[in-house]
């Protein structure tokens, strides 16, 4: 059993074996980058507010490099063992944050309705609490490469729908938000699975 929730611990935190022993300041360098993509946010919500052509692709085009930097850090993380608890959880709530946001400032825009940036926003509430539940049983399930795909689509359908409103951003947005609900009832039958059998703890009081 300690075998089994280790895998999945390795699974979760997407760490693998890492090669030791790279230079001191790289081992803050995940975390450096996933605080840059939370920096930028409100510029890119101020350039997306000020809705010009310009703005927008200006907004488009950081939006870009933060999803560069989301790869960047696992991959920095990996390479040099440099990846904690911290840095992962840090990791998935920059992410969240970003996508957020720029839905919200969407649909003050205009660009989507509400109950797509609900999609996009509950999905990820809903996972972050399954993820605390099953966590404090002592199991970490991953989202898989399903949420990989989530999150590789999420970028290129906002990106596309920031740079121009045609019928084929709005087709990317759309199946971008059918690949964030469809991961998110995957890690729902994936955590119903690996609780299963499990004692229920006990109901905390309420606030």
């Amino acid at each position: 059993m300690a075998e089994r929730t280790k895998s999945l611990e390795e699974e979760g935190t997407g760490q693998r074996p890492a090669a030791k022993g790279g230079p001191t300041w790289v081992a803050g360098l995940p975390n450096l980058l996933t605080g840059f993509r939370v920096l930028v946010i409100p510029l890119m919500i101020g350039l997306l507010l000020w809705d010009g052509q310009a703005s927008n692709q200006a907004a488009a085009c950081l939006f870009i490099v933060a999803g560069i930097t989301d790869v960047l850090d696992g991959l920095i993380a990996r390479r040099y063992g440099s990846g904690s608890q911290l840095g992962v959880f840090f990791d998935l709530v920059g992410d969240k944050l970003v996508v957020a946001a720029l839905v919200i400032t969407m649909v003050e825009l205009g660009w989507i309705p509400g109950w797509m940036a609900f999609g996009f926003v509950g999905r990820e509430i809903f996972v972050m609490g399954m993820r605390a539940y099953a966590g404090a049983q002592g199991v970490t399930v991953s989202a898989g490469q399903l949420g990989k795909m989530k999150m590789m689509w999420q970028y290129m359908g906002l990106t596309a729908l920031i740079w121009d409103r045609v019928p084929l951003t709005w087709a990317m947005v759309t199946f971008a938000l059918a690949m964030t609900v469809a991961s998110g009832l995957y890690y729902l039958v994936s955590v119903t699975r690996e609780l299963r059998g499990r004692p229920a703890p006990d109901v905390p009081d309420p606030f």
